[in-house]
């Protein structure tokens, strides 16, 4: 399987790649792709048209003495020549174009962010896939007008040199050699100057990373409270001035190379080509009589045209140089194969509520040696209400995460109605479950399609959320909103949006366990910005709402374990002791020790507030 590396993009054909971008451009848009290489020849044609064929024309109209009428009717031509041009060009880079390439951004940014939300969940825990994500999302995007350009440009000039090439040979061959020398020096320059561009680019990705989380932090309503009541912001601007001299530096240690050698190509390319090639041509005029004016001028315009048409491939084969390593970080990201695929052909699913069980389980996050889950063995049988709790990094998040398949295990296996899980097709296993995080979120779009995470498809869809927030105690709330379950969460996208407390928001996600049709629920700390009072009300109305479904829910919270068939006390990734709650409090272990002392708090908090 291919994985996210760091290869050698120089052993990459820059053609390849560049071609690789042009197929997808063409799909995105056959007929903007069309237009853009009609423009770029129509453009190189105008100019070899007028230079060369309307020039000798002129010149020998006048070396022959021709009548002023037909100098006016060339010169008539040559203005005609000239305002075609002038509107094509017109039209085409400020009508068409920018629609073009807002039609091509489309695309690929849809290529991305669809890739994104199929990378395993492990990537997005792997600095290397952010900076990839970055590249891409951002570096390529912004040059896709160039890469269509410089492959335009690229084509257009190889067949306007040839042209210039036939015409030069006629008079002085001699001289193609010397501008072809002097191509192959500046290319190698420039594919140099390319490499430390990259270079540079990538190793500054990270402070660009960094230097986007502070202005994130800034502007976003998330952190404006705590930004306000401490003085957190001033190690993030600590850390965003560390990054930016950090990314000068970087910049200095590049760029300064990078100027060297432009100033080193530009030298090469003036004296190869205004001394040597032009040399030759006044030479062989003057003193051996070679041609005629007429002759003379038409293979100065043929080698200018030349040296300016290959000096200026060198240029545009650079840029494909350029380019290549970008689109190279695309292919990369776009071609990266997750190690949990979908299972086209996989088992579908009983329709049945399901019984799971948890065999030996381990697992390690990549990069770590140290297993966060040892050896668990679990089973849920149907409808039965699960607890997990223990503190904080036992394993109880990643063991749900594991049940849903967003991981793989390490070793062991799971398996539902007798069958390891990954033998299902992966989107209708998942369906089988419902889930609340800790860190859910709320996106800004409607209450309805954030209760039912989709748009409604019919009223019976509308009538399911409606119920669901019913059963998670927010529906009096959503009422009274101007426009009801159709009202906007946040601003982002409405000034009349809903901005709604921590607790009203976790009863939103709560809301979509009810309104999904699952057959077990998955509850991650569901009722941590909920008061003691709201948390118990919730849990009841989840039991009763849930009654036909499994239920796995975490909480530090012991008081709503107590609701649970059976409790799992997890310690350092393993399950220390397991049972209802009369067997554990019996017990008189590790979680009866827990239980008391937070019932404890809970008296004492209650005598303070009265």
């Amino acid at each position: 399987m291919k994985r996210f590396s760091e290869r050698n993009t120089d052993k990459m054909s820059a053609v390849k790649n560049n071609f690789y971008m042009l197929k997808h451009m063409f799909k995105a848009s056959p007929l903007g792709v069309a237009l853009s290489f009609l423009y770029f020849f129509f453009w190189r044609g105008i100019g070899l048209f007028y230079s060369i064929v309307l020039m000798r024309a002129l010149m020998q109209a006048l070396e022959t003495g021709a009548d002023f009428i037909g100098v006016v009717k060339l010169l008539l031509v040559m203005l005609a020549v000239s305002a075609v041009d002038g509107i094509f060009e017109s039209w085409f880079t400020d009508l068409y174009a920018p629609k073009m390439f807002v039609t091509f951004q489309e695309y690929f940014m849809t290529l991305i962010y669809k890739q994104a939300v199929s990378c395993d969940l492990a990537c997005y825990e792997n600095p290397k896939f952010y900076d990839k994500f970055t590249r891409a999302n951002t570096e390529l995007i912004s040059r896709i007008p160039r890469i269509i350009e410089n492959i335009s440009l690229v084509v257009s000039t190889v067949v306007s040199s040839i042209i210039c090439i036939i015409i030069t040979a006629r008079w002085e061959p001699v001289i193609i050699p010397i501008t072809i020398a002097v191509a192959v020096v500046s290319a190698v320059l420039e594919k140099k100057r390319a490499e430390l561009r990259f270079e540079c680019v990538k190793e500054t990705t990270p402070y660009q990373r960094q230097n986007d989380y502070v202005k994130r932090t800034v502007y976003l309503p998330d952190y404006a409270k705590e930004m306000r009541l401490g003085d957190i912001f001033f190690p993030l601007l600590g850390h965003f001035n560390d990054a930016v001299r950090d990314w000068v530096d970087l910049t200095k240690k590049y760029y300064g190379k990078v100027s060297l050698l432009r100033c080193v190509r530009g030298l090469a390319m003036s004296l190869g080509t205004f001394i040597g090639i032009r040399g030759i041509i006044v030479y062989q005029y003057l003193v051996n009589n070679a041609y005629s004016l007429t002759d003379m001028i038409t293979v100065m315009n043929a080698a200018a045209n030349m040296q300016s048409y290959i000096s200026n491939f060198s240029w545009h084969l650079s840029d494909l140089m350029d380019n290549n390593v970008y689109i190279q970080n695309l292919r990369e990201f776009l071609e990266y194969e997750p190690k949990i695929t979908e299972n086209e052909n996989g088992k579908l699913p009983g329709p049945g509520v399901g019984h799971w069980t948890l065999k030996n389980v381990s697992f390690t996050y990549d990069g770590s040696d140290k297993p966060v889950l040892k050896n668990i063995s679990l089973d849920i049988k149907p409808k039965t209400k699960i607890a997990l709790v223990g503190h904080n990094g036992a394993g109880k998040s990643t063991l749900v995460k594991l049940l849903m398949r967003l991981y793989d295990v390490t070793d062991g296996e799971i398996l539902l109605d007798g069958v390891n899980i990954k033998e299902y097709k992966l989107s209708e296993y998942r369906r089988k479950f419902g889930t609340v995080f800790q860190d859910f979120k709320i996106f800004a779009t409607t209450v309805t399609e954030n209760v039912l995470l989709r748009p409604p498809v019919d009223g019976r869809d509308r009538k399911r959320a409606e119920a669901a927030l019913r059963e998670s105690g927010l529906w009096d709330k959503i009422e009274a909103l101007p426009n009801g379950m159709e009202t906007h969460l946040t601003k982002e996208f409405d000034d009349n949006g809903a901005l709604l407390s921590g607790g009203e928001l976790q009863k939103i996600a709560v809301a979509r366990v009810f309104a999904c049709e699952s057959s077990i629920a998955i509850l991650d700390e569901p009722s941590s910005a909920l008061d003691p009072i709201s948390e118990y009300e919730m849990f009841n109305n989840m039991m009763t709402a849930c009654a036909d479904k499994t239920v796995i829910f975490i909480s530090h919270r012991l008081s709503s374990a107590v609701m649970a068939d059976k409790i799992y006390l997890l310690e350092q990734g393993e399950i220390v002791e397991e049972g209802s709650h009369e067997e554990l409090m019996k017990l008189g272990g590790k979680y009866a020790g827990m239980f008391m002392m937070q019932a404890e708090k809970y008296r004492e908090q209650r005598v303070e507030s009265e």
